[in-house]
């Protein structure tokens, strides 16, 4: 499954970083919100492809905010709440939730249902995503399965595009090693050496100095960032 784009909306620090976590350790893309009002301009501004929702925020009511999703996106949403009465779950469906997890959950049980909410997100984004993704001088087109690089095709291999896609897909922010390995070697013999190889011949294919690169940088002692130099400084691991 390609790297999709999940937005958790959960008010309890502890519980939001968690629900954060399971997202990304399967190779997903995950932004956060601890509120309504927040969530909102989150959803208005660009598309997911699954939103966690807890149905407790701070400011706001979960149920209306599941309703307003609904009403303008068919991104499924999956509601992850403590509020497990027979009533909260039966609106909550029929607002338009297409699952219902009560806390406290299984982790395992709640990352198959994640996977199988995942496993629909194509065809609820049918015509949001756009086929490329541009980052400076660098267009990542997914039609060709491509790079282009100053107008000229790079000629990735396809472990090379699904490399850089997922990290284009969540481009200015950091990918943890861990999480870039399980979503490109599941299945296969997994390393970091193997990963720096990758990364290596990305860069000789879509910088102008691999040496000095100006797309792909290494975030020291955690992972990998695809997009502009910040201040020319490497950005510092985010806390976990």
């Amino acid at each position: 499954m390609m790297s999709r784009r999940v937005l958790v909306v959960e008010d309890d620090a502890v519980s939001r970083q968690l629900l954060k976590r399971i997202v990304e350790i399967e190779g997903h893309v995950a932004e956060t919100a601890s509120g309504y009002h927040e969530a909102v301009t989150l959803i208005d501004r660009e598309p997911y492809d699954l939103i966690l929702l807890d149905l407790t925020l701070g400011d706001g009511d979960g149920l209306t905010l599941c309703r307003r999703i609904r009403a303008q996106h068919q991104t499924p949403i999956m509601i992850v709440t403590s509020r497990g009465a027979s009533a909260d779950v039966v609106t909550g469906l029929e607002l338009g939730a297409d699952d219902y997890v009560v806390k406290p959950f299984n982790i395992d049980v709640l990352t198959a249902r994640i996977r199988a909410q995942l496993r629909r997100a194509p065809e609820a984004r049918r015509g949001e995503v756009a086929d490329q993704i541009r980052i400076g001088s660098l267009v990542i087109d997914s039609g060709i399965r491509d790079a282009i690089v100053e107008g000229t095709p790079a000629r990735l291999t396809n472990k090379e595009f699904e490399l850089l896609m997922l990290l284009a897909q969540r481009q200015g922010r950091a990918m943890a090693k861990e999480a870039i390995l399980k979503h490109l070697f599941e299945g296969e013999v997994r390393s970091e050496k193997i990963l720096a190889v990758y990364i290596r011949r990305l860069r000789q294919k879509i910088e102008p100095d691999p040496d000095n690169p100006t797309h792909l940088h290494t975030v020291r002692g955690f992972g990998y960032r695809l997009g502009p130099s910040a201040d020319s400084q490497e950005p510092r691991a985010p806390k976990s």
